[in-house]
Order: C-alpha cells, then structure tokens, then sequence
C-alpha cells in the first residue's frame, strides 16, 4: 500500500505549484488499460474490482466559479451552479474462444452546466456552454489474445465524437477522436499480474502517445492493488464476494469541438478541454445476482479548462475551475467470472 500514498504524494506536490495540467499528463488518456484488463477476458487476478457489461452512471461536482488562469479574465467571473455528467456504456463478448476474444462496445455520456452567473469576459461562450450538452460517444473493438498460460496480448480501438452535435452519434471529422492502446501482459499467477502499454490518440486539438504500466495485485485475499500508471491507482478491499471497497487516485481529461453562434451570423470555434485530479473513495456492491451498485465520492482538483481556437475570429483563452468535493453514483451488470471462460 506504501506505493499508493508515495504516487499519490508526488501528484499533490507538482499541483499545488500551479493548476496547469502538469506534462506528465497529455489529454484524453482516460485511464490506460482500465477496460482492456478487466472485460470478460482472462487477464485479471483474483477478488479484482468487478467487470461491467451495461453501466449507467450519474456523477456532478456541485457549485464553483471559473476563475483567471493567465489569461487576462477578469472578475466577475463566470460561476456555476452545478457540474452534472450521465454516461450509459455497453460491453459484450462477439467471439469468445478460449484463444481468441473480441468484445464490442457502445458509450455514450454528456456533461452539463447550469450558471448562476456569466461573467463579463468571453460571454457568449460560457452562455453557450451552459444551453448545450457537450456529448461525447464512441464505440470500440476490444480483443485478448493469450499466448500462453501466463502471457497474452490486449487491444482496444477506438472511435470517438466529442462536441455539440445532434443525435447520440456523429461521424463528422471536425468531432473525432481517434484512440488506438495495446498491452503485453503476464499474468503471474491468480493474485498478480503486470503488464506494459502504450496508447495513441489523434484528435481535432493534437496527436498524442504515451507509454503506462499495468500493475495488479492481491494481497492476504481481502487487500489489492489495481493500476495502470500514469492514469490510475487503487487500493482495494474485499469485504466479501459481493462488496468490494477502493481507494486512490484517478486523471481524467475530455475534449469537446465547441461552436458558439454570434448574432452577426457567423461564429466562434473552439477545441475546449478540461483535465481533472481525483482522489476518491469507491464502492462496489451488489444488489442481485448480475446487478450490482457503484458509489464513488472523493476531492476533483481541476487543472485548467483551456479554450483553443479553430477559427481566425476566435481568441485563445484559459480558465480555472475552482477544486470541488464530487459524487457519483451507478448501476451496472456483472456476470459471474466464470461465464466466459
């Protein structure tokens, strides 16, 4: 456990220098190798956090103001009154052999704003913001291939469309996101395993590519460690087959194509992301056979929400949200670990 709170460590002494998102982290890395490991395949090790079929989630990190960040913006500031986010994701196996598995995958979620009050710089957009959702929906192709009884290799490509469009899906390139990760794992033995990685995303903001590590294990059947560095680390508990407990730190960063419609007829066009720290706590519980809970609640310490201009009439700018406490809550389906074997 000692290696949680050294990461965790590290992380809060670099934030507290700025809330710029700091080089380690590039955008949109989500949590590297999260779903490849942990989908129906074998890869895993014993009493790990639960797989997830069909989720739907339901989280909001309640009030905050978006302040300066070296950007010239200027009180009053914009606030809000409410930062809310839904998502629905679907997981299911298409081939599964016990040499060979493919899973597919739907996800679709939606953040929201509600303000109290617009500031008097950039207003258009931030009222913008507060009547659009800003959606994002992909879907996936996720394969396993074991190469023996203690290596395999994992998969996950992606298709993305990030913006305010209509419709649950888009095909536009002006809103796509291309994501693309591999592992090479080796599975010790049911309580540990590790493996390296390495993802590649090109979006309408920039390229990216960067290397992480898996790291999985069970310690004295109730205690673990799940983590994928650099995007997440948890430490987990086993109250029971069906309770499980976690605790540590996640990033999390999402990019949006944003439009805002001026009354001359013409509009702005920005690339808007916002990067966030978590440090929460989780828990798992199941409610029925195949249908558990999930409940996480924690600190968000944001980095700064950047605006980056697509267009020539449109003006780079940089906010920072204030840090808030958040909430989540969900409901997904788990099958039993041993139906697809």
């Amino acid at each position: 456990m000692k290696y949680i709170f050294v990461f965790i460590s590290l992380l809060i002494t670099e934030t507290l220098c700025a809330q710029l998102r700091p080089d380690l982290f590039p955008e949109d890395i989500g949590t590297p190798g999260g779903q490849i490991v942990r989908c129906y395949c074998k890869p895993g090790v014993r009493n790990k956090s639960r797989s997830k079929g069909l989720q739907i989630t339901y989280s909001t990190i309640g009030s905050g103001t978006f302040e300066d960040e070296e950007s010239g913006v200027e009180p009053p500031f914009s606030k809000y009154s409410n930062w809310g986010k839904f998502e629905y994701d679907l997981k299911g196996p298409v081939l599964n052999k016990e040499s060979f598995k493919v899973l597919l995958g739907y996800k679709f979620a939606g953040e929201r704003l509600s303000f109290d009050q617009v500031g008097d710089n950039y207003p258009e957009t931030f009222r913008r913001i507060g009547k659009k959702t800003l959606k994002s929906s992909n879907i996936s192709a996720i394969i396993t291939k074991p190469l023996n009884e203690r290596q395999y290799l994992a998969f996950r490509f992606r298709y993305t469309a990030n913006g305010t469009y209509s419709g649950i899906m888009n095909f536009d390139q002006r809103y796509a996101i291309y994501k693309a990760m591999g592992v090479f794992g080796v599975k010790r033995n049911e309580d540990f395993e590790w493996g390296v990685g390495f993802s590649f995303s090109k979006s309408f903001r920039r390229t990216n590519y960067l290397p992480f590590v898996v790291f999985n294990k069970t310690f004295l059947n109730n205690w673990g460690i799940e983590a994928a560095f650099p995007g997440y680390v948890y430490g987990r508990y086993n109250l029971g087959a069906k309770s499980i407990f976690l605790m540590g730190t996640e990033y999390a960063s999402s990019s949006y194509r944003l439009d805002v419609p001026l009354d001359d007829g013409t509009s702005l066009d920005y690339a808007l992301n916002h990067s966030e720290l978590l440090f929460l706590l989780r828990w798992e519980q199941q409610i029925v056979p195949w249908v558990w809970g999930n409940l996480r609640v924690g600190y968000q310490m944001n980095f700064s929400t950047d605006f980056e201009t697509k267009a020539a009439n449109t003006t780079n700018f940089m906010v920072d949200p204030t840090n808030s406490p958040f909430f989540e809550i969900g409901v997904f389906i788990s099958p039993p670990a041993d139906l697809f074997k």
